[in-house]
């Protein structure tokens, strides 16, 4: 092992993953503002997601749908119109919910004065703002915060730009995602910090998987492996724990009890933890001085016995997967609440999820939702589905007790659709985080000024 560093050695050089993301979008905001001052008369300039698995779809079948967006026209007299598509447009799956609505109007846009079949104004059916071309940096401002936080994307390179008319102008952005420094597999490093050593924990685990991972709200690294999810987490105490939920609701206790000591047996190094009728596993590897390798191998060795970790595993500890794709080939349809729902029918995604945030805050990280979902787009839309149909049916119930004059018990039935809406909420973040690059045009009415015809350039595929 290399000796630890001396002082001021020990930073992980240049590694500043929120500072290099903000510094992205810093630039690509002042090179739109540029690119709004510049353009003439007719020009168009797009900015949606590049990553997006509902584009072929909806390019197949076109229904005219579009997936989201911000989008600019030069009007007569030096007026840039700046739009958003509302749910007048917006695919399905790509709807925003009353908050995204509400930040939208918070950021400048004003709502839509009517919808695409009345009779045409002086506003939109989509969300809009007019204003000069000189405020061309209050326009960029608006458009990276509605890319940010209303549509989740997470960096500048992930954005399609098309940009139509005479005398297109580029934006200019740098197309590559935040550098992550090479580590010395072999080199201690002691961590200043928790942050610190969380930093260079997630360095570490790029060379393993190949990309940047994606941190959740607390700062833990989601990562599906087979059925399971591995989340690699910062301690307070500066020592790096994996953690794996395994199998719950297990129903012999004495039968995975005894499984549980064959594991820890066989698979030494994991501690396997039979607490009520879950069984977990877990690793520790020191985080003062930190070591990448102990991690890496670690890491290889927890993911060997996951990837081991299948349903005939469940059932011999008479269980079901914590994490695992269920088989659930009921399918919601119309007549379906003539039929009652009850927790036993929900996805053991959904139960989970609202184990993970027990106040249903509806804050879950879109990463670790995703994982949970095993980073399944169907499986996402899934959970969404029946979610849905499990607020339904508390409002439909809240309903009845209201006609038959019995408030306490409406409120109370209202009060569980409004934490199920929460928490169901956070699924439809988490969509987001699973896409596939989108290629291709996609043939779809465009809001507002989009409904004028354009020829787009071709595209080259973003870079990562």
């Amino acid at each position: 092992m290399s000796e630890s560093p001396t002082p001021g050695e020990s930073d992980v050089p240049g590694f500043d993953l929120d500072g290099a993301v903000s510094r992205a979008w810093v630039q690509f905001q002042r090179s739109l503002a540029d690119h709004i001052a510049a353009m003439t008369a007719g020009d168009v300039l797009v900015l949606s997601p590049g990553y997006d698995d509902l584009a072929d779809s909806i390019e197949a079948d076109r229904t005219g749908l579009l997936l989201p967006c911000v989008q600019f026209m030069l009007l007569r007299d030096g007026i840039v119109r700046c739009e958003v598509p509302s749910n007048h447009f917006l695919h399905p799956q790509r709807t925003l919910t009353r908050v995204s609505e509400r930040r939208l109007t918070e950021l400048g846009w004003l709502p839509p004065t009517r919808t695409p079949h009345e009779r045409p104004d002086d506003g939109s059916p989509a969300f809009f703002v007019d204003r000069p071309r000189t405020g061309s940096d209050r326009l960029a401002a608006m458009a990276v915060a509605a890319l940010r936080d209303v549509w989740g994307v997470a960096h500048p390179s992930f954005l399609r730009a098309e940009s139509t008319g005479q005398s297109p102008v580029p934006l200019t952005y740098s197309s590559t995602p935040p550098s992550v420094p090479e580590l010395d597999p072999t080199a201690a490093v002691e961590p200043r910090d928790r942050a610190h050593l969380l930093d260079t924990v997630t360095a570490a685990l790029v060379p393993v998987l190949g990309l940047l991972p994606e941190r959740d709200r607390d700062g833990d690294i989601p990562i599906r492996i087979g059925s399971s999810v591995l989340f690699v987490r910062v301690l307070d105490s500066l020592d790096v724990q994996l953690f794996a939920p395994l199998v719950q609701q297990i129903s012999d206790r004495t039968r995975s009890a005894e499984i549980t000591a064959d594991l820890n047996r066989a698979w030494s190094q994991v501690k396997f933890v039979l607490a009520e009728d879950r069984l977990s596993g877990y690793m520790d590897v020191r985080g003062e001085p930190f070591v990448p390798k102990h991690l890496v191998d670690a890491f290889d060795l927890f993911s060997a016995f996951l990837r081991s970790v299948d349903e005939d595993f469940a059932v011999r500890l008479r269980g079901r997967l914590y994490f695992g794709d269920h088989d659930d080939r009921t399918q919601v349809d119309p007549a379906a609440h003539r039929r009652r729902l009850s927790t036993g029918d929900l996805p053991v995604e959904l139960l989970t999820l609202r184990d993970l945030d027990p106040e249903a805050t509806g804050q879950l990280d879109g990463a670790t939702v995703a994982a949970v979902c095993g980073g399944d787009h169907a499986r996402i839309l899934h959970v969404l589905r029946m979610g849905n149909e499990w607020i339904a049916q508390h409002r439909r119930d809240a309903g009845e007790s209201t006609a038959r004059g019995d408030e306490h018990e409406a409120a109370a039935y209202d009060a569980l659709a409004d934490t199920w809406e929460r928490v169901v909420g956070s699924v439809r973040g988490a969509l987001r985080l699973v896409g596939r690059h989108a290629r291709g045009e996609h043939a779809a009415d465009r809001p507002g000024l989009f409904g004028r015809p354009t020829a787009s350039p071709p595209r080259e595929d973003p870079q990562h």
